[in-house]
């Protein structure tokens, strides 16, 4: 992620679009304190992000109820699931 001042975001403007198009981020400071920031067009959202990490957080409560009551799984277990994987 790149700083550039506002007066060189307004001067650069086109270099500034052309530079974001390739993916950059790029934080538009005024003296010296960020402003704005201009990403590339469709990247996520905040609001997608949230909602992505409170769906995995239900999930990671929902294993861990899943296994309560049950025997865990012996180290033995564990690496042979691990080998299976990367077969």
């Amino acid at each position: 992620m790149d700083t550039m001042t506002a007066f060189e975001a307004k001067t650069r403007f086109g270099e500034l679009l052309e530079r974001v198009t390739r993916g950059e981020e790029i934080v538009i400071t005024r003296h010296e304190k960020p402003v704005a920031r201009i990403i590339p067009e469709g990247r996520r959202s905040l609001t997608q992000v949230r909602q992505a990490v409170t769906a995995l957080e239900q999930l990671r409560r929902q294993v861990g109820t899943r296994g309560r009551g049950r025997s865990r799984l012996a180290d033995a277990e564990v690496r042979s699931a691990i080998e299976e994987g990367r077969r």
